[in-house]
């Protein structure tokens, strides 16, 4: 099993040799290229992933074309539609790769299997959920802010980004247009 995954679930649970030696089965290692999507609106959601090597992206594309991201993942995060995937609707969502990424994928009847076999795994996925729905309610608040809070507030809890992620990827991030946060940057940046 990957380390990162491994040193992920010792910050929740702990795990025997044994039980670490089984988590293999239940997991399926992918590599994806700059761009490829892992998953694509309309269809249901079948599976969690988990990065070990790349960034990834959440989105969905409204009427117009415009692109809204959700969320991004980089190494050591969880990425899914969770709504789709537990309740076998279409998903309104793309999860695409931003660069060459690897990530270890958890389907549904594997990750019930999981939870069936090694039961905590129940605590740790459920202390995931609540970090998820924190972060949840956090975005929530954060998109009602003026555009150039949101940035300040990126920039603190995610200065690294600006180094892999395009500066559109960030705007649609960021709920604006990538010239909106052009002059953002630019005011931010004097002060």
């Amino acid at each position: 099993m990957h380390p990162l995954l491994l040193h992920n679930f010792s910050r929740h649970i702990s795990l025997s040799d044994d039980e670490t030696a089984s988590l293999p089965a239940y997991f399926r290692h992918r590599k994806l290229r700059r761009k490829e999507l892992l998953l694509e609106e309309g269809e249901v959601c079948r599976s969690e992933y988990f990065v070990i090597k790349g960034a990834l992206r959440q989105y969905e594309t409204d009427e117009e074309g415009r692109e809204h991201v959700i969320q991004f993942a980089f190494e050591d995060w969880w990425i899914s539609d969770p709504y789709s995937m537990h309740t076998g609707t279409p998903s309104i969502y793309h999860i695409d790769a931003l660069e060459d990424s690897e990530v270890l994928q958890l389907d549904l009847d594997s990750q019930q299997q999981l939870f069936t076999d090694l039961p905590q795994m129940n605590i740790y996925w459920r202390m995931i959920m609540q970090q998820a729905f924190i972060a949840l309610q956090r975005r929530v608040l954060f998109l009602q802010k003026p555009l150039e809070e949101r940035y300040q507030e990126f920039l603190r809890t995610y200065a690294w980004f600006e180094q892999r992620i395009p500066q559109h990827q960030i705007a649609a991030y960021l709920g604006t247009s990538r010239e909106s946060l052009s002059r953002v940057r630019n005011t931010v940046l004097k002060k």
